[in-house]
């Protein structure tokens, strides 16, 4: 690590446990403890420390380069002094959060106080740990200590220089980027091989051949599975294909897996999730009957007989002239992978369009002809790219994002191109464009490296992750916001790209070996690689046993074991992130056993499998007092029980056990977790609605169902206090609901977050119908609610979904079910955006009239599909504003004579009218 990103590294973790220390609920517990002056203190040397080392990456940035490699072990050491305060603040706020939550549990039941022995009752904790007011002291020492020879050395190093040049960046006049065309950016270039892949493809595809096998082979980013995609996407290939399967490999290469994933995307395959090659390979004979495409993509395997044994059920397929694309960096896998010498090799973009390709990647356009002077530098820089398109990118974002003529300069100038290898070494250009992100987005990206090649990228999981070890920080924002923010911002930098059509994101291999790189000292990552030394500064460790153990026979290793006893006992004392993913057997367990019980500061922590010692392993994650984020798995075939300790990790903020198997109840305690922000469940979410106390989760975002109930802690009032719910909350049981007053005290209108309500009544519900009238008026949503479905409810129309109260114009879809009393719907010409409208059972629904008069096309309904099922009273139909109706079913309204304004455009795909007597054989009224 050189000394500009340590000092990065160092003033925003400073900054950081500022923060911190300025928030009033931390100054009024630090204040309580006594500790007023210590914190003071500390205050005034971190500012200081800021100063100083925020001179450093300043200076950096702006060209200048301090090169007294001794400041470092000093800088290193003000990083950890700062983590051992934050995990002293850490541990003061987790017993303070203990004592108020046993106060208010007191407070909810008065008989537990009776219930203590007298030498219990009233007892508080004791005061802070005198020991620690002196490391508290000692720290604040050691920072003003630090920040004197640091001091001293810069200002023999270029302190006024790094100022100076500090102060002119600043002042730099800049062109901005809005000056260009945002994003045609993503449009591809065509290359010259696509013509030759695609011409032996149709040849195969017409042919009598069992199988061609055609590698394409390239060294890394130059462009080998855009190539790919772009031919497997092609209308003429298309054409000549029934099945097309896409399969990425990487570095593990599993017979069964590639199998089981060629399986599950044939059409119509009734796939079972065996285990056995041989059962998948009678499958591919039974379902893979058509002619086929499959592409596997990035290729590393090297072994012939592993290579034979996958593509024999597929060289003995029904069909002929079926093909196989293969895409690799390794020559010799081409070589085993294809019987001829026919396979594509592709380099680098040629020149004249690689310019043209980096033009567009800065400017947005390939034929920009403005700021001749910056093209000269971009031209340099392009030709030490070596025609690579991930290399462009890279470089090309870093150039857009800031438009100024000495910037480039100094790109162009970099330490880093001297690293250049080779012609075909690029990771220079991606390093380049890493060393110039902000440092919270280095950290964000670094973190990468805690997960395997390939590995997709789900973008809430991964911000919750950096949420729960402390990587996002912003006072005036969600941090999900923030979070999200710097993911799009990594993604327009090509930091992270979308995986297809899915939800998931990938990293390039290469941009995944800059993240190894640059997370060398603090991420680790053990799996069937050889294991590189373990610096003791690490903090992050994950253990991926997939490469190693066989799900159908999983037998010791001992190599694997030895991996983990190289991690040592400083290492575990001090991390803060831990992960175990994959199948084992019984002595890993009982090794990892070992090295769980061994750490303390864990935020994080995530066990995808428990197959055994599961009791053990779960007894000991209620000592890790630090945990944000705990994600456990289980598959037992037996119902097994989340440990009632969980409800004692007063600092949870994410618990993901949605992979629990037979999970049918949570601990008791749920509602102790007052940092909780996330809960995972099995199934629909109907586990949500078994928490008592659920209003003490504030900061909660999901909470999918609520049963009202009249016991304690499950009354609608305990949704008062959860305004951060997203997505979707269905509230259950509201017969038991009796004032207009309960139900306001839910704050449903405050809930801005919140895009579908569901609203349930007891079918034998005991309050009458003005009773749910007055709860219903009290129900009434945010205005920003997109979906509302109202099921038994017995009361008339509320006032909200009436005339000039009507506040719910961004409805996209309403679902009414068994409303006994209601006759009048909403004002249609209300909702420009409902999309789906949904009547069943309303036995007192005499009319519907959708038909208003409107001169603006915009201000036509989008309304698409319409269901009416059951409304014996309804007489008349009114649809003169559908014009965008795709789908109407009518069902079982016997009342029914008239339905008007229905005409059959080619946007109408499906009309069912059926058990409606009184309509006329004509009955379409224009």
């Amino acid at each position: 690590m050189d000394i500009a990103l340590a000092s990065a590294a160092a003033t925003w973790l400073i900054n950081k446990l500022l923060d911190r220390l300025s928030d009033y609920a931390i100054k009024k517990l630090l204040g309580s403890e006594g500790l007023d002056a210590e914190a003071s203190s500390l205050r005034d040397a971190l500012r200081r420390a800021t100063l100083v080392l925020g001179a450093v990456p300043a200076g950096a940035a702006a060209g200048v380069r301090i090169g007294n490699d001794q400041l470092l072990p000093q800088i290193d050491l003000v990083q950890r002094l700062a983590t051992d305060l934050a995990r002293h603040l850490d541990e003061l706020e987790y017993y303070d959060v203990k004592k108020k939550v046993k106060k208010n549990q007191k407070s909810s039941n008065p008989l537990s106080k009776m219930n203590l022995p007298l030498t219990q009752a009233g007892q508080s904790k004791p005061k802070y740990n005198r020991t620690d007011i002196k490391q508290i002291r000692d720290t604040v020492g050691y920072l003003h200590s630090i920040c004197d020879d640091v001091h001293k050395a810069l200002l023999l190093d270029k302190l006024d220089a790094i100022k100076q040049a500090a102060q002119d960046a600043s002042t730099d006049k800049r062109e901005t980027v809005d000056n260009f065309t945002e994003n045609p950016r993503n449009k591809v270039f065509p290359r010259e091989e696509m013509k030759d892949i695609i011409e032996l493809i149709n040849s195969a595809a017409s042919s009598d051949q069992e199988l061609l096998v055609v590698p394409i082979v390239g060294a890394g980013g130059v462009g080998k599975t855009t190539l790919a995609r772009l031919v497997y996407h092609d209308p003429e290939v298309k054409d000549k294909f029934d099945i097309m399967l896409w399969i990425y490999v990487s570095a593990n290469f599993d017979e069964v897996k590639l199998t089981q994933g060629i399986l599950e995307q044939i059409p119509e395959c009734e796939f079972k999730s065996a285990k056995n090659l041989t059962v998948l390979q009678r499958g591919i004979n039974k379902y893979l009957t058509k002619r086929f495409l499959l592409v596997l993509d990035d290729m590393w395997e090297e072994s012939e007989g592993r290579w034979d044994k996958l593509l024999a059920p597929l060289r003995s397929a029904q069909a002929k002239g079926n093909v196989l694309l293969v895409t690799t960096r390794k020559l010799s896998v081409a070589r085993i992978t294809s019987n001829t010498e026919a396979h594509i090799d592709l380099d680098g973009m040629k020149k004249d369009d690689f310019w043209l390709f980096f033009k567009r990647c800065i400017f947005g356009d390939e034929n920009y002809q403005g700021q001749r002077k910056l093209q000269n530098i971009a031209k340099k820089i392009a030709t030490r790219l070596n025609g690579n398109p991930l290399a462009a990118k890279s470089v090309g974002t870093l150039l857009r994002r800031n438009i100024n003529e000495d910037y480039w300069t100094r790109i162009l100038d970099s330490n880093e191109w001297k690293l250049q290898e080779s012609i075909d070494d690029i990771i220079p250009a991606l390093k380049l464009s890493y060393n110039q992100l902000p440092y919270r987005l280095q950290l964000l990206f670094s973190y990468c490296a805690m997960f395997p090649k390939g590995y997709n990228f789900d973008k809430g999981q991964l911000i919750c992750t950096w949420i729960a070890l402390g990587f996002v920080m912003n006072e005036r924002k969600k941090l999900e916001d923030e979070g999200s923010d710097c993911f799009d911002d990594l993604v327009d930098r090509s930091f992270f790209q979308k995986y297809g059509v899915s939800q998931y994101y990938t990293v390039h291999d290469l941009m995944h070996d800059v993240a190894q790189e640059v997370s060398i000292n603090k991420c680790l990552i053990i799996d069937g690689s050889d294991l590189r030394t373990v610096p003791s500064s690490i903090c992050h460790l994950s253990i991926w046993t997939e490469p190693v153990y066989n799900e159908q026979s999983i037998e010791r290793n001992d190599n694997f074991e030895e991996k983990l006893d190289a991690v040592q006992d400083n290492v575990l004392g001090s991390l803060e992130c831990l992960i175990l993913a994959g199948v084992y057997d019984e002595n890993y367990s009982a090794k990892f056993v070992k090295t769980l019980e061994r750490v303390r500061y864990v935020r994080m922590l995530q066990l995808t499998a428990m197959p055994f010692n599961s009791d053990i392993l779960l007894s000991s994650i209620k000592k890790l007092i630090h945990l944000r984020y705990l994600e456990l798995r289980c598959t037992s075939d037996k119902p097994k029980s989340l440990p009632e300790a969980i409800c004692k990790l007063y600092h949870l903020q994410v618990l993901d056990v949605q992979h629990w198997s037979g999970l049918n109840d949570l601990p008791k305690d749920m509602s102790n977790l007052v940092n909780l922000r996330h809960l995972f469940v099995p199934g629909s979410g109907s586990l949500h609605s078994k928490i008592s106390r659920v209003g003490e989760l504030k900061f909660l975002q999901e909470l999918k169902e609520f049963q009202v109930q009249e016991a304690d802690g499950f009354e609608i009032s305990q949704l008062g206090n959860i305004n951060e719910i997203r997505g979707s909350l269905s509230i259950l049981g509201l017969e038991t609901v009796k004032k207009k007053g309960d139900a306001t005290r839910a704050r449903l209108k405050d809930k801005k977050h919140l895009r579908t309500l569901s609203l349930t009544w007891g079918s034998a519900s005991g309050s009458t119908t003005t009773v749910q009238k007055e709860v219903m008026e009290g129900l009434k949503p945010h205005e920003n609610l997109s979906h509302l479905l109202v099921y038994n409810y017995s009361g008339a129309t509320p006032s909200w979904l009436l005339g000039d109260s009507f506040s719910l114009g961004n409805l996209e879809s309403l679902h009414l079910q068994d409303c006994a009393a209601v006759k009048i719907l909403p004002p249609f010409e209300e909702m420009p955006f409902l999309k789906k409208l949904s009547l069943v059972c309303m036995p007192c629904l005499k009319s519907i009239r959708i038909d208003f008069n409107s001169a603006d096309e915009e201000d036509e309904l989008e309304l698409s599909e319409i269901e009416i099922s059951k409304c014996l009273a309804l007489t008349s139909i009114r649809l003169h504003s559908c014009k965008a109706l795709t789908m109407l079913s009518i069902n079982d309204c016997e009342a029914l004579g008239s339905l008007e304004g229905l005409s059959f455009s080619e946007k109408l795909k499906q009309c069912v009218v059926q058990g409606c007597p009184k309509l006329p054989s004509g009955f379409i009224a224009n």
